[in-house]
């Protein structure tokens, strides 16, 4: 990851001189200041890198007392050295002079590594395979950036194995598995299988897994859809609750005399359903009798209707009464339901 650092960070480009002319002028320089009292540490160092160079700054989170002149190294060979390392925004800002024959994708990456565990730290470049090339000015976010272990990480990794740590949990954890499974291999062994034949149905019925988690995609998305209508609705049941929480009181007492109505009801209808039952039965016989005497039935009220027509005509303008009696036998009916002899009628001379 690239970015453009602001221009008070930017550092001019570095072109380091030829190797001849640095070195003329160390020497005039030192034959110049013979009588000024100059020391070597006063020298500056030479350049790591022949020829042109651009600069980019490179972010990181610990620079592991990185000094200025470090090395920077490309699969295995310095193309650069450090220019300057300062602190901003709570990182590592470290500017560094690269040869301009090195090619850097905006992909690249660097790490700060050490000689040895002891020796002096030095930037690793790794490039990147993608994106624009690097330009002067151009910076490595610290996302990209890392750095590798020192001495200290080293000591304690060693204090950590030396004292236990989580390797005697291990330990531990390994004698508690092993009391675990002491005398209880076979129970085990048969979980193990269950355990195999389950994840077996699981990939088995993975299309139906499948098509019920996208089932449920859909069914939220369209919930989440008609939200406004569901919480509609349930303010709305939110106002029946509290009308039904007023009316509880009430409801209960309307329940208590269900309660009592049917404490009664019950009784009474177990009495009564013998009586009622046969009372039916008798009910179907005496209606089947009629159903079958619908003719005669008939026939009668034929004749009635007959007869009162008859009587408008014999006596127009006056009237008469009269008076008619229907008696129904019971047992007759009875016997012609039962398919019996049909009575005797009486002669002309016994009525």
């Amino acid at each position: 990851m690239i970015r453009r650092p602001t221009a008070a960070r930017q550092r001019p480009r570095r072109r380091p001189t030829p190797r001849g002319t640095t070195a003329a002028v160390l020497v005039a320089t030192l034959g110049l200041g013979g009588g000024c009292g100059l020391q070597l540490e006063d020298v500056p160092m030479p350049s790591l890198v022949d020829g042109p160079t651009y600069a980019i700054t490179v972010e990181f989170a610990d620079a592991l007392n990185l000094p200025v002149d470090a090395p920077v190294k490309l699969d295995g060979a310095t193309v650069g050295q450090v220019t300057a390392v300062e602190a901003g925004d709570y990182l590592a800002e470290v500017e560094l002079a690269v040869s301009e024959d090195v090619e850097l994708r905006a992909t690249s990456s660097a790490e700060i590594r050490l000689t040895s565990p002891m020796g002096t730290a030095f930037v690793q470049l790794l490039p990147g395979r993608r994106g624009d090339l690097l330009a002067d000015g151009d910076a490595i976010d610290v996302a990209a950036t890392g750095t590798a272990p020192d001495i200290t990480d080293l000591l304690s990794s060693l204090s950590t194995v030396v004292t236990g740590g989580s390797f005697g949990d291990i330990a531990t954890i390994i004698d508690e598995v092993n009391v675990a499974l002491t005398g209880n291999a076979g129970d085990v062994r048969r979980l193990l299988g269950r355990l195999d034949t389950a994840v077996s149905d699981l990939n088995d019925e993975f299309g139906t897994l499948d098509r019920l988690t996208r089932s449920l995609n859909r069914l939220t998305v369209d919930l989440a859809d008609d939200l406004p209508t569901i919480t509609a609705s349930l303010t709305d049941l939110s106002d029946l609750v509290t009308v039904l929480e007023r009316q509880r009181t009430r409801m209960m007492r309307t329940l208590g005399s269900l309660n009592r109505f049917e404490t009664t009801a019950t009784p009474f209808t177990r009495a009564v359903r013998e009586d009622a039952v046969a009372s039916l039965a008798d009910m179907t016989t005496v209606l089947t009798s009629l159903v079958g005497s619908s003719e005669d039935i008939t026939g009668v009220l034929e004749g009635l209707a007959a007869f009162a027509k008859g009587s408008d005509e014999a006596a127009p303008g006056d009237f008469a009464n009269f008076d008619l009696t229907f008696l129904l036998d019971l047992e007759a009916l009875l016997s012609i339901a039962r398919g019996d002899e049909p009575p005797i009628t009486p002669s002309e001379g016994e009525r």
